[in-house]
């Protein structure tokens, strides 16, 4: 019997990955990536970008910032497994959930938290968001 291959898989970004990660940021209202620097990417079986997660550090702490799964791969398994990947690489990671979100983070084990726990570039991210009051913002952490 042949074993079945993976629908995804995970890998390092490339530059050649950033204008297929920005297709997938822009419907979620994200900029272009600056760079390929710290961003995992999840490929198919042509190895093309169906979503990916960029670390940031801040004040010491490693922060998602984004991720991001291109809408017709959602429920696969992406999000969880590039939000496992950049956990197991880190041991701990910060981050600021849109509030329709906070449920998928949640039921991955992250904690809501007070502001002062996630780094203070991240947070005023958002304060300087426009869409903030839309958002609902809501920072969150884990440690493996």
């Amino acid at each position: 019997m042949a074993s079945e291959q993976p629908l995804f898989t995970l890998r390092p970004a490339t530059t050649k990955d950033l204008p297929a990660i920005d297709v997938v940021a822009d419907p979620e209202g994200m900029g272009p990536m600056p760079s390929a620097d710290h961003i995992t990417v999840a490929v198919n079986a042509d190895d093309e970008v169906v979503g990916f997660l960029r670390l940031q550090e801040a004040d010491g702490l490693w922060h998602v910032n984004p991720v991001a799964v291109y809408p017709t791969w959602r429920r696969f398994g992406v999000g969880q497994a590039l939000m496992g990947d950049a956990l197991a690489k880190t041991g701990e990671l910060g981050l600021v959930a849109r509030g329709p979100s906070v449920p998928f983070y949640e039921a991955l084990g992250y904690d809501k938290v007070a502001w002062g726990q996630v780094g203070a570039a991240v947070a005023a991210e958002c304060d300087g968001c426009p869409v903030r009051e839309q958002c609902h913002p809501q920072p969150m952490r884990k440690r493996a």
